[in-house]
């Protein structure tokens, strides 16, 4: 288990170097073991400087194997050729030349493209194949029979797998896309589909609601007429009206609900929940300071649920952005209700400030935010004066 262990180590090592510094190493091997071996063979009155030279940069050669193959068949075949006309014996009694033309034969095919590789596997081809029949005197046949069997073998099976590795990866990316595709396909028909059934719906709460006014609007004629048990009546359609409009607004939430939304079973929270918000905000760090302003009393559910998300998102804004203290303004206006919020914030404001913006002109009203001397201000102001004219009328 252990040796298992070790070789995908190492295999992932390998896997993690950058593939020219591991062709330099590759090389430098090949060089070293060239160079060795050249001094092993007899020379039998050849030039040794010369063979050492010649393998030393031929060898090389194998460095831009795949960084460029151009060079590299431009590095391995000029030397190989020119040492035999000097009267080395690179190719003649030698194996590492002969296993470093093979693999940089393979890498030929491998890595090049269609023209390179045209120009390059040739040119690497003459350059062997000069220097063997210079060193070994090899007749045309034999010359022809050996380029054909182990010169071109390697070239072609690289070839072969650079085609099939070319063909995996098309048909991968086809893969994906068509996956992309399905699953964009399916998504938009899952949203074309809620937004009928929403449609649907909203016509369904619509017309209950309707029923319930048209119904509610019945009872002051009937009790005028004396005629309390139509009003009952007229009672119990109102409340079995507006409870199936309940159920069929739930339902419609639930249709509007993205998937993995979780259904919120705890009541919104408003400005009255204010203080524990304040003190999650003191625990984080931040000093918070809160003053409010103007007659205290009950909001509409929006309005309270609105000011409420402003503020905390003022807050952890500020705590996200480093900021060491914060001040919080609730005013309670005959008209409207202002929120404010500065803190020494290094940054600006959060992401999710346009949708409270948008939030805050769903009730009429605005928010603004920016940076003020050494402060960054936020104020929203939302009318509520409708609060106080629905209350006179109840009066």
């Amino acid at each position: 288990m252990i040796p298992v262990n070790r070789l995908r180590t190492i295999h992932a090592r390998v896997q993690a170097l950058d593939p020219f510094r591991a062709d330099i190493g590759l090389a430098a091997l090949f060089v070293v073991a060239s160079v060795i071996e050249v001094f092993a063979v007899p020379a039998r009155g050849d030039d040794y400087a010369v063979t050492v030279a010649a393998a030393v940069v031929a060898q090389s050669a194998l460095a831009w194997r795949r960084r460029d193959p151009l060079v590299a068949a431009v590095v391995f075949a000029v030397p190989t050729a020119l040492q035999a006309a000097l009267g080395g014996f690179l190719t003649q009694d030698t194996t590492v030349g002969f296993l470093a033309a093979m693999l940089l034969l393979y890498s030929i095919g491998r890595y090049s493209e269609g023209r390179t590789f045209r120009l390059v596997f040739p040119l690497v081809v003459a350059g062997g194949g000069i220097a063997l029949v210079i060193e070994s005197g090899l007749e045309r046949s034999e010359y022809f029979f050996w380029l054909a069997c182990l010169y071109s073998l390697p070239a072609f099976v690289g070839r072969g797998l650079r085609n099939r590795a070319r063909l995996q990866s098309e048909l991968r990316e086809k893969t994906e896309l068509i996956e992309r595709q399905r699953a964009d396909r399916a998504r938009s028909a899952v949203e074309d589909e809620r937004e009928r059934i929403a449609s649907e719906l909203q016509a369904v709460v619509a017309n209950s609601l309707s029923a319930m006014v048209v119904q509610a609007e019945t009872v002051p004629r009937v009790l005028a007429a004396g005629e309390p048990e139509r009003a009952e009546q007229a009672f119990a359609a109102i409340e079995e009206t507006g409870r199936d409009a309940l159920v069929e607004m739930r339902r419609l939430l639930g249709v509007l609900r993205r998937d993995g939304d979780r259904p919120e079973l705890a009541p919104q929270p408003g400005l009255g929940r204010l203080e524990a918000l304040v003190e999650r905000a003191r625990e984080s760090g931040l000093d918070v300071t809160v003053r409010e302003e103007g007659d205290t009393r009950p909001l509409a559910p929006g309005i309270d649920l609105t000011a409420y998300r402003i503020v905390q998102d003022a807050l952890e804004a500020a705590a996200e952005q480093g900021a060491s203290k914060a001040q919080v303004l609730v005013r309670y206006g005959e008209r409207d209700l202002v929120v404010g919020v500065r803190d020494d914030r290094e940054g600006g404001a959060s992401d999710r400030l346009p949708g409270l913006r948008d939030r805050a002109k769903l009730y009429g009203g605005y928010l603004d935010a920016a940076p003020s001397g050494e402060w960054f201000a936020l104020r929203a102001s939302i009318p509520i004066e409708h609060e106080a004219v629905l209350t006179g009328q109840g009066s």
